[in-house]
């Protein structure tokens, strides 16, 4: 018996895994108020590693008959299973009180011109296009190192008007 037990405590953890690299976000939420989670994936995970755990250690104690414990470890599972999916629900409905996107960011990854010289350890300017034609903007490598005129380069942020950049070359090499 011990061994259907540990079997189940298995099949929890594999699908465990799957919910942690998918989700279980709705793909579409479907009416207003919805929850924005398939609670089916959660309460299975719990169900099942519960089921698996307390199965066995009732096996393994020996105490009880087969039926008693079978229906004591499917109580418990079922009451985890449950405690589990309000958790995961109420955890789902949590909106954040700001916008967690950072604003420094929202040039990331742009490819810009160097337009005047950025000297090592200094400034200099760019050129990248900011969806209304050219923008220049000053620039300063994040290694530090001069970056000559006509230059590609890649925007990682903007502090104070100021954009951080790198050598579109070396971002090239890591793609």
């Amino acid at each position: 018996m011990s061994y259907l037990f540990l079997a189940f405590f298995i099949a929890g953890i594999l699908l465990g895994v799957r919910l942690m690299f998918f989700g279980a976000e709705r793909r579409r939420v479907r009416a207003v108020g919805a929850t924005p989670l398939r609670r089916s994936e959660p309460a299975a995970v719990a169900f099942l590693m519960m089921f698996g755990v307390a199965g066995y250690l009732i096996a393994r104690r020996g105490a009880l008959s087969i039926g008693s414990g079978l229906v004591i470890a499917l109580v418990l599972a079922l009451v985890w299973a449950g405690v589990v999916t309000w958790i995961a629900d109420r955890t789902a409905r949590i909106q954040p009180e700001h916008d967690p996107e950072d604003p420094r960011y929202a040039l990331q990854g742009h490819v810009g011109t160097v337009t005047a010289e950025i000297l090592a350890c200094g400034e200099g300017e760019i050129s990248y296009d900011g969806g209304r034609g050219p923008t220049r903007a000053r620039a300063r490598a994040i290694d530090d190192a001069a970056i000559g005129v006509g230059e590609e380069v890649c925007i990682e942020r903007v502090d104070d008007g100021v954009a951080f950049v790198e050598r579109w070359s070396l971002v090239e090499e890591r793609l």
